[in-house]
């Protein structure tokens, strides 16, 4: 998946931006972590592409300690914050393109 403007502008809509500026530099290391993870069982002329990273991640932000402690603060029970955070930090990482 990819981030859209319409889950871009739920994850703001809850201050998502806020969890990601107080531990960029911790969410650019579990970003490079999953790439390279990704690198272990991708084949070899195989392009790693967002969503094999993105699944990573997620699992990696299920149990972090940050993410669980914010959206129980926010009382966001909804499984989708996960994957949702997770397309934005990829987005803020690593800029897609622009569709012109």
């Amino acid at each position: 998946m990819s981030l859209t403007l319409e889950r871009l502008h739920r994850l703001r809509a809850k201050g998502f931006e806020t969890l990601y500026t107080d531990h960029e530099v911790k969410w650019k290391e579990m970003v490079d972590n999953a790439k390279e993870y990704a690198k272990t069982f991708i084949g070899a002329g195989e392009k790693i592409r967002p969503g094999d990273v993105s699944e990573i991640l997620e699992n990696a932000l299920r149990v972090d300690p940050d993410f669980e402690a914010y959206v129980k603060l926010k009382g966001l029970q909804q499984k989708y914050w996960v994957t949702y955070f997770s397309d934005y930090v990829l987005d803020q990482v690593f800029p897609p393109a622009a569709i012109v």
